[in-house]
């Protein structure tokens, strides 16, 4: 059996994506905690090493060898894959690029930009990228080997501080979301889960994208009101152990 470590932080939308594939999978896992607000610890060079985007979540994975897979939507694919566990995978052709489709879907809503676009604190947000940024910079100078990579961390950034305070392109994401809820919804027609009556790899990444939309105040396309059979499929979620177990967050922490 693999030995699976898991770089996260508790607060990242990412990491409970794979928290929750970990938990639903039923599989036992060591939690590397990666200190992103304070510290930035994943901008450390052991960490870049590890993960060169400078990114959690990481997941490594210890069998005699040692193998890597960062991006959360690849990770969560690697772990239905692992024979030990509950599945989470369709054996049906078009229930599997049905279940693809609906990752991909889910994973293409920027819940990153819409998180700092609509934090409680702007002035918080905005000194946690600019330390990030800063940090990248000097980091760049000091470790020449890594040179692009912090330069690429440093770009995101920038990016990410742009892109918050710019309506058309915050609309133009909402919009985008609304789409794929759009789709999600029609999939729950007539059905407990996204699939049907079995709980997949889709459902893990929706639970998530609906609390992170949930905690940042999209409450008309969770309640019910604008998507009911979403609103209700995302109150089954919530009732899963799983959901506690990997801390899905849908209120606001320490501001």
């Amino acid at each position: 059996m693999s030995l699976l470590t898991l770089y996260h932080h508790p607060l990242s939308v990412c990491s409970m994506k794979v928290r929750l594939a970990l938990e639903e999978k039923g599989l036992d896992w060591s939690s590397r905690i990666v200190d992103i607000v304070r510290e930035q610890e994943q901008l450390e060079p052991w960490y870049i090493k590890l993960n060169p985007n400078g990114v959690i979540p990481t997941l490594e994975i210890s069998n005699g060898t040692t193998e890597v897979v960062t991006n959360s939507a690849s990770i969560i694919r690697f772990i239905a894959t692992l024979p030990e566990g509950n599945s989470l995978s369709p054996t049906d052709k078009n229930d599997v690029q049905l279940m693809d489709k609906l990752i991909d879907l889910a994973d293409e809503i920027d819940l990153q930009i819409l998180s700092y676009a609509r934090h409680p604190s702007m002035e918080k947000s905005e000194k946690i990228l600019d330390t990030r940024i800063n940090k990248s910079l000097l980091l760049a100078e000091q470790h020449p080997e890594l040179r692009n990579n912090y330069l690429a961390c440093a770009a995101r950034s920038e990016k990410n501080k742009t892109f918050r305070v710019d309506e058309k392109h915050i609309k133009d994401i909402e919009q985008k979301a609304v789409e794929s809820l759009s789709f999600a919804e029609k999939k729950l027609n007539g059905n407990i889960f996204l699939l049907g009556d079995r709980y997949s790899l889709a459902d893990v990444i929706w639970t998530v994208v609906l609390s992170r939309l949930d905690l940042l105040g999209y409450t008309d396309w969770v309640d019910g009101n604008r998507f009911p059979l979403l609103g209700s499929y995302y109150q089954r979620a919530q009732d899963r152990k799983s959901f506690t177990l990997a801390q899905i967050q849908n209120e606001w922490w320490d501001k």
